[in-house]
């Protein structure tokens, strides 16, 4: 049963029957977690509906009929996660994977224009040689900048600060910093799944780290690690899509 997991251990937010099914889809190594992900196969059948089995899945899968970030994914147990860009080919519909107050993650769609570019959360950062800094994000990828003069290392991105990247040549547009003013979407704590404003940001850039932030029009903390910047002032992306 290597490809399977125990319905009952599985995580919360995915929408699998305990009752109904003593087995569920195990995800593969990836970019995303176990925590927090949803196997492909589930997407298709239980979130968006457009097949009724595993094996419908993997059919449409390996007829490269589904896209997950600009690629064709043929793996049914592939990890989708946190602003993934989900492509159905044959309907010509788009979803971006947002926190979700109740389901902790869910599908939203969005129009075509959003489906070109990706928003990637910075996690890390590492000097390599040669003046180039490795920057790690939350979807487990990484990307190399070259610096000019590696005795002066100015990198504007930081750590927390979200870059928009496009999915056609993965070449940044824009550079969201978590700074005051900056709109957020929490996605842990309770909190996930709400929008709101930074009103301070700390001092300290450790993950567990305090920041205020103005929700429905009230003051609250959020650790930094569940602050995600999606615009400067307003959202860059749809935040208000009908959501599976």
């Amino acid at each position: 049963m290597a490809g399977h997991l125990r319905t009952y251990p599985a995580p919360r937010h995915w929408p699998v029957a305990i009752k109904e099914r003593a087995f569920t889809v195990k995800p593969s190594a990836g970019p995303h977690s176990t925590e927090k992900c949803i196997p492909l196969g589930i997407v298709l059948r239980d979130v968006l509906g457009k097949v009724t089995t595993i094996s419908e899945a993997k059919r449409a899968l390996y007829e490269r009929k589904v896209f997950v970030d600009g690629r064709a994914r043929t793996d049914y147990r592939y990890p989708v996660g946190l602003m993934d860009v989900v492509y159905i080919k044959p309907e010509e519909v788009y979803f971006r994977v947002m926190s979700h107050a109740v389901k902790k993650l869910a599908l939203m769609k969005i129009p075509a224009e959003e489906a070109t570019f990706k928003l990637l959360k910075v996690t890390g950062k590492k000097l390599l040689k040669q003046g180039k800094i490795q920057l790690a994000f939350h979807d487990g990828s990484t990307k190399i900048f070259k610096v000019e003069d590696p005795f002066n290392i100015q990198l504007p991105y930081m750590t927390n600060d979200v870059l928009k990247v496009s999915l056609s040549d993965d070449q940044v547009l824009d550079h969201i910093p978590l700074a005051q003013g900056a709109f957020v979407i929490v996605t842990g704590g309770r909190n996930t799944g709400q929008y709101g404003t930074v009103i301070e940001v700390p001092e300290s850039k450790s993950p567990n780290a305090l920041a205020k932030v103005s929700i429905g029009g009230e003051e609250t903390t959020v650790t930094l690690k569940y602050l995600f910047p999606i615009g400067k002032e307003s959202p860059i992306i749809t935040i208000n899509g009908e959501v599976a």
